[in-house]
């Protein structure tokens, strides 16, 4: 009875062994056929997608323009104080005479009355005093404005090439660890189908049985949770960059 045990604790001892390397291989040959960084679009690439993309960048570059603008305004609002009038008028008016325009003394004093139309223009200015003081002021508050819109632009470039980076390596490592679940799935499945068939023939007992099944069980369930955090990582990538990434 003890050489039976000895010998089929061997038996398995060599199995072990032969599947666990039989499992190492097949994941180094499941990274070298899948690997998905080869199929997923360069980093320096959906950097400039997510830049195209940014809601943010977006954001700083209208908001630059906005200041721009305020520079532009602030600076010709001198022109806000110059006036321009003008008038017309028709009808029988008083008129001087050559001699009167002249400044004759003898000329006659009486005014001439004529029909005729009257036009007046004029341009006037009026500023207040803090239009005066304060636009120079003005004028440098906005165009530091329009730095700090550039300032932010800049800061926001690049967390966003290191978010897209982290994001990039995080779906790369989930779908590697996928790939490990996977096989070791598929070898608990192998170890499921040989107990199996130990347990009918009596070698091994329920108890072994009945872990080799939980370890299984196990398994898949492992399985399934990185095949959400593969998901996951992939669409938190799509949504940074704005596109849908075709693996």
């Amino acid at each position: 009875m003890r050489k039976r045990f000895g010998l089929l604790g061997a038996v398995l001892l060599i199995a072990n062994i032969s599947m666990s390397q039989s499992l190492n291989e097949f994941v180094e040959q499941g990274f070298e056929k899948n690997d998905i960084v080869r199929r997923l679009p360069s980093i320096d690439s959906l950097i400039q997608v997510a830049k195209e993309n940014s809601p943010r960048l977006k954001y700083f570059d209208a908001d630059a323009k906005y200041w721009e603008g305020r520079v532009k305004v602030t600076g010709r609002s001198w022109l806000n104080s110059i006036y321009l009038d003008a008038s017309y008028g028709y009808g029988v008016f008083d008129n001087l005479n050559n001699e009167q325009i002249a400044g004759d003394p003898l000329a006659s004093q009486v005014l001439f009355t004529l029909e005729q139309s009257r036009y007046n223009m004029g341009v006037s200015m009026k500023m207040p005093l803090h239009a005066i003081f304060n636009r120079g002021i003005e004028v440098k508050t906005a165009k530091a404005e329009v730095e700090r819109a550039k300032y932010e632009k800049e800061f926001a470039i690049r967390e966003l090439e290191m978010l897209v980076t982290q994001r990039f390596h995080e779906v790369v490592r989930a779908h590697r660890m996928l790939l490990v679940s996977s096989s070791i799935v598929e070898s608990y499945k192998l170890q499921a189908l040989n107990a199996d068939k130990n347990f009918t023939n009596g070698i091994i007992d329920i108890t072994e049985y009945t872990r080799l099944q939980q370890m299984l069980n196990e398994s898949l369930k492992a399985l399934e949770f990185q095949k959400s955090e593969y998901e996951m990582a992939l669409s938190t990538l799509e949504g940074i960059v704005g596109i849908k990434i075709e693996i």
